[in-house]
Order: structure tokens, then C-alpha cells, then sequence
């Protein structure tokens, strides 16, 4: 059995595998806060806040807390709108399922909140024992990560008492690197309930090594990334990617590209964008121009006049992909998004990301993307393929294992099926045993 420390230890594997260090101070924000004294002020603040959540969301989410229809079924778990978006294909498959939704992210009238708050504060007293445990093992980043450290205490303990109390039949993860699910990850392992990860996004390095009882990954690349992370426990099953199935047949078509989109996210300065944009609007006179940033990016951006604009929390990624031709963006799976509906990408660091994490998902490097360096650069390829747009999408087979075969849209099937088996197996054993 894990020890505690080992637990929270593989809840914040994230924060302490030195991605924080290397990443963007936008980035490095989103951790902790740089200085000492905000920090603490994050620790305040959460004493505070936790209990006064306890106290207003239980009436704030009342419409959220049908937890009866929780018990014995599937629970699908949502943190972000990414998330919701490759889970409803199994919502679809498995209608007895049921979203179990972090509040921020609750969309829909049949999500259900778990609301961790006051048993997270319960547990609080925990976090001097397990800060200087952390202390011992990593040092000064125990300080440096010390609100990141206060944020997580007690959640594993909260989803443990929460998965104890409403009993599901299995969990299904989107999200396997952040806190929340993995607190979540932990107590459902800790109380034997089966688990099951489906991939969403592309993986990096610096993301924990793969430990459910069924790991849904869409490709070989994926595969080859978790291997380099750790020791894999659990079945493996490659299956493409779900939430693309609906637009197999939407690749693009064009032999030009006349239309292009901007893809950024938060490691992206805003005046860097903003720079980039008034130059490309000067120079590429005849093509369209859309500006897409991240979903969950909230700041404002000054747009050239004819620059249109898509709200990724509005529009998905697939449906603006099918209006482009060709992207560039930087660090984000969207070039390998846009490389399966045939549309061209261009890797291009709108900031200076730094050599660690450059190019962080490989796509240039696996050559999937091409790429530019300098602004004039990006504008050559952008003129190069604009009289003569290349066939792309088969360079995506080695990051989707359904590319070009006849399980291609099928996703969603497989990954129904696959935890259909999950569910025989383990209740086939359980009978076993008794």
C-alpha cells in the first residue's frame, strides 16, 4: 500500500517534474505564484474559501446534486470542456453513464458536482507532515511549490470519502495529469474501483506514467511517450482518436490555401501575438485571416481590422479546422488536429519558449509540421503552399492508429468495447474469488 506521501506524490507529478522551472511565467503562474509572499496569500486565501464553498455551493449547484443516480454506475469525469468533448462520445455509447463535473466546468443540466470542499478542509491538518516530507525530497521547490502543495491536501481524502459513499461501477478519466482527477485516480485505485483513461490531448514528458486498469491512447507516438514517463500498469489499447470520428469525412479538399488560422495558447505573450498579427494582415493581402486562441484563455487581444475571430469556447476546434486551410500555432495539439482533416500546419513560436520546451509534442521533429523561425520565414511557406496545397493527413497515421484503415471513425466503438471487456473481466474475477 502507498504511503501518503507517495500518493500526493503522484497527485502533483506534474508540478514537480520541473515543467514549472522551464515553462512560461504565464505558465509557471498557473503552478505558483512567484513570490513568497502571494504564495502564503494562496494558502490564506484557500483556508478561507474552502469553507465558505462548503457552506454557498451546496445551494449554489442544488440543481447538481442528484448523487442517487451516481451509485453503481459509470462515472464520467469532467474538468474542462476538452474533457466533455471525447467523454460524450462514450455518454452516447453507455447511456447509463453519468457526468460527475468539476463546478467550472458544468455545462449541462445533468452534470452532477461533487463538491469536495468542506472534507477537503477537514483534512488540512495534514499539510505540515506532508510539506516537510516534501521538503526532505525535493528542497527549495517544496517552498517554491508550497501553495501548489496546500491547493492539492485533502483532496485525495475528499475523493475517497465521496467514491466510498456513491459506489460507481468504474471511473472514466479524460485528464491525467492534473490534481483533481488524479486525486480522484488515487482513491478509486485505493478502494479497488475500476479505472479507465481516455486520451484527449497530446503528451509530453513531464506528464505521469500511465497506471489505470484500461489506458485508451490514440496512437503509437503516445505509446512511445508514456514508456519514456515510467513503467505502464494496466491494458493498453490503441485506438485513435474519438472525438474526431464525426469528421472523417470532412478532410479538406482544396489544391490552395486561401484561408488561415492562428492558434495560440496561454505559454504565448499577448503583445507578441498582437505584433504577429498586424504583420501578417500587411503581408498576406489576399488570404483570410482568423485568430483562434485557447478555450480557456480569457485575455484580450487587439485584432487587425481584417482578422476575424473564433471563441473556441463556442466553436470547437474540429469545426473551425474545417474553415481553414492552413494553421500555424505553437505548442498545442490543434497541428495534429488540423493534420487529420488534411489541413496544412506550420509550427511557430509566437514567444520564445525555450529549448526544453520547443517543439514539446514532437511534431516537427516526427515530421508531421513544418516550421519557421523568423516572421519572413512563416510568411515564405504560408506564399509556398498557397499556390499549391500538399495532401497531409496520412502523416498523422503514427499519431492516430486508425489513419487509412477501415476502423477509421470508429473510435468510439472500440473505446465502448474495450471497456465493455474491462467490466466482464473484472466482475468474471470478482465472481471467481468469492
Amino acid at each position: 500500500m502507498l504511503s501518503r506521501f507517495n500518493i500526493y506524490q503522484s497527485i502533483l507529478h506534474l508540478g514537480f517534474s520541473g515543467y514549472p522551472e522551464i515553462a512560461p511565467v504565464a505558465v509557471r503562474e498557473m503552478f505558483s505564484a512567484r513570490k513568497g509572499w502571494r504564495r502564503l496569500l494562496n494558502i490564506f486565501g484557500r483556508l478561507i474559501s474552502l469553507p465558505i464553498k462548503a457552506i454557498t455551493y451546496p445551494f449554489k449547484y442544488r440543481q447538481h446534486r442528484n448523487y442517487a443516480a451516481l451509485k453503481n454506475k459509470p462515472w464520467l469525469f469532467v474538468i474542462s470542456k476538452n474533457n466533455r468533448d471525447v467523454l460524450k462520445m462514450l455518454k452516447k455509447r453507455l447511456p447509463e453513464s453519468v457526468y460527475l463535473t468539476y463546478e467550472p466546468a458544468i455545462t449541462d443540466k445533468i452534470d452532477i458536482a461533487p463538491l469536495l470542499y468542506f472534507r477537503t478542509w477537514l483534512n488540512l491538518y495534514r499539510f505540515p507532515l506532508l510539506w516537510w516530507q516534501f521538503y526532505k525530497t525535493y528542497g527549495k521547490k517544496a517552498w517554491s511549490h508550497i501553495d501548489y502543495l496546500f491547493k492539492a491536501v485533502g483532496q485525495y481524502e475528499a475523493c475517497r470519502h465521496f467514491i466510498k459513499k456513491h459506489q460507481p461501477q468504474y471511473i472514466v478519466f479524460a485528464n491525467d495529469h492534473s490534481p483533481l482527477p488524479r486525486a480522484m485516480l488515487m482513491a478509486a485505485k485505493s478502494l479497488q474501483v475500476p479505472t479507465v483513461y481516455v486520451q484527449h490531448a497530446s503528451v509530453t514528458p513531464f506528464f505521469p506514467p500511465l497506471s489505470y486498469d484500461l489506458n485508451l491512447l490514440e496512437g503509437q507516438d503516445t505509446l512511445d511517450k508514456y514508456r519514456q514517463n515510467g513503467e505502464i500498469t494496466g491494458e493498453v489499447r490503441l485506438i485513435g482518436m474519438p472525438k474526431f470520428d464525426q469528421y472523417t469525412n470532412c478532410r479538406n479538399t482544396e489544391k490552395q490555401v486561401k484561408r488561415v488560422g492562428i492558434c495560440c495558447n496561454k505559454m504565448d505573450k499577448v503583445s507578441d501575438l498582437d505584433n504577429l498579427l498586424n504583420y501578417l494582415s500587411k503581408q498576406l493581402l489576399d488570404l483570410q485571416l482568423t485568430f483562434r486562441p485557447h478555450p480557456a484563455d480569457n485575455r484580450e487581444f487587439h485584432l487587425p481590422k481584417d482578422v476575424s475571430f473564433s471563441n473556441g469556447k463556442k466553436e470547437s476546434v474540429f469545426d473551425f479546422l474545417q474553415q481553414q486551410d492552413l494553421i500555424i500555432a505553437g505548442n498545442t495539439s490543434t497541428h495534429l488536429e488540423a493534420t487529420l482533416l488534411n489541413v496544412v500546419s506550420l509550427y511557430y513560436e509566437f514567444s520564445d519558449y525555450g529549448t526544453e520546451v520547443s517543439d514539446m509534442y514532437g511534431y516537427h521533429k516526427n515530421d508531421l509540421v513544418a516550421k519557421a523561425d523568423t516572421q519572413k520565414e512563416l510568411v515564405q511557406l504560408i506564399l509556398k503552399y498557397a499556390e499549391n496545397k500538399p495532401e497531409v493527413y496520412r502523416k498523422a497515421k503514427y499519431y492516430n492508429a486508425l489513419v487509412g484503415t477501415e476502423n477509421e471513425g470508429k473510435s468510439g466503438d472500440l473505446a465502448a468495447q474495450h471497456i465493455a471487456n474491462l467490466v466482464t473481466d473484472k466482475n468474471k474475477n470478482q465472481y471467481e474469488v468469492l
